[in-house]
């Protein structure tokens, strides 16, 4: 339960949850967890609450950004399928390699 004189904003909660998004991906679910842990240890009780909400922030952002995903892959899949099976669009994995990952490190040839 949310107390609105005692707690964060709800703007301050979701900068927060914001930023670390940003900065720690997947993981800003935990570093949350962690921050609102190091606050308890400090005494920090504004920055205990506020690190607890944005990880419940954190949390539904997620679940909500997985459910328009799912939704999103399903609809597009039924599509190509449809497609697929009458022979509009020829399917990648039959005769078409992936192009070489640009990111990856290559291998250096050996000098002889």
């Amino acid at each position: 339960m949310r107390w609105p004189f005692f707690d964060p904003p709800k703007e301050e909660i979701a900068a927060v949850a914001c930023d670390l998004i940003v900065r720690f991906g997947m993981q800003s679910h935990d570093e949350a967890l962690y921050l609102a842990e190091v606050a308890a240890n400090m005494g920090a009780r504004k920055n205990l609450q506020l690190y607890r909400l944005a990880a419940r922030e954190i949390e539904k952002s997620f679940a909500e950004a997985r459910l328009r995903l799912k939704g999103r892959a399903g609809s597009s899949g039924l599509r190509k399928n449809a497609l697929v099976a009458r022979g509009v669009v020829e399917d990648r994995a039959r005769d078409e390699r992936d192009p070489p990952n640009p990111i990856a490190p290559r291998r250096r040839a050996a000098h002889h």
